[in-house]
């Protein structure tokens, strides 16, 4: 039976802290009965894990954001927590050059070191870029050669969707597709083949504009599921249909809902 899935939130996230089961509740009464939390950090994704353990629903990827960068970073409890049930995907991984350089270089070791845990492991890659877009393409380009890739929070112009397309990688999009003035991104997001596509919510950031200025959380997705349908041309229930089967193909094919 087909679902809603939340492909990408932070629950694990303080903003959560104090009525989680409320949340997920409120996610499977809306029909969003699927969703993977991204770590963030080892801590957090030691909290993913835990997450995944306690609620039924809930899947988990786990990794080092590139913001949690300082210097060396040992893998190797990352590496344990790949083995965990329902972890489904090494993420959130990439580079992030918006805020600070001063670890570039670290950056892309331990970005390039989790791709190759994927690759070893044969997991998906769920991938965090900001300012960094072509380093994040060519490590991938360079290492991600037999696992999925997917492109977290997508906002690049059409010619960069073009040349990931072209990897035979998948985009995400979330609440700021529905922002008034997401003009450009509404364009390249129609443009995308229904089978290289999902959605999520990036919660408790990122509130999809009916939403907007309060916390976001899975329940949401359906706001930018009913914006995302109309903007294809679709209806919910076959872009539902459709997302499912991205979900099934990319993070579950061989595990089970």
């Amino acid at each position: 039976m087909t679902s809603w899935v939340d492909i990408h939130a932070h629950l694990d996230d303080e903003a959560f802290r104090e009525d989680l089961p409320e949340v997920l509740s409120r996610a499977r009464k809306v029909g969003v009965a699927h969703i993977v939390t991204a770590g963030t950090s080892l801590e957090s994704s030691k909290k993913v894990v835990e997450l995944v353990r306690l609620y039924p629903g809930v899947y988990g990827c786990v990794g080092v954001h590139p913001q949690e960068v300082e210097g060396e970073v040992d893998l190797s409890p990352l590496e344990r927590l790949l083995r965990e049930e329902r972890i489904l995907a090494v993420g959130e991984v990439g580079l992030d050059y918006f805020w600070d350089t001063t670890y570039k270089k670290e950056q892309k070791v331990v970005f390039a070191a989790q791709v190759e845990l994927a690759e070893r492991y044969g997991l998906p890659l769920v991938v965090h870029s900001r300012n960094a877009e072509e380093d994040v393409f060519r490590i991938l380009a360079e290492k991600a050669r037999n696992v999925p890739v997917v492109w977290h929070c997508f906002s690049g112009d059409s010619e960069f969707l073009r040349r990931v397309l072209s990897r035979g990688w998948y985009v995400s999009f979330g609440g700021v597709v529905t922002y008034p003035k997401a003009f450009r991104l509404r364009e390249v997001a129609r443009t995308v083949p229904p089978e290289r596509l999902f959605l999520e919510t990036d919660a408790p950031y990122l509130a999809p504009q009916p939403k907007r200025g309060a916390r976001n959380e899975p329940a949401f997705l359906i706001e930018t599921a009913g914006f995302f349908a109309a903007l294809l041309g679709k209806s919910p229930e076959d872009l539902k249909t459709r997302l499912w089967a991205n979900f099934l193909q990319v993070f579950l094919k061989n595990s089970h809902p």
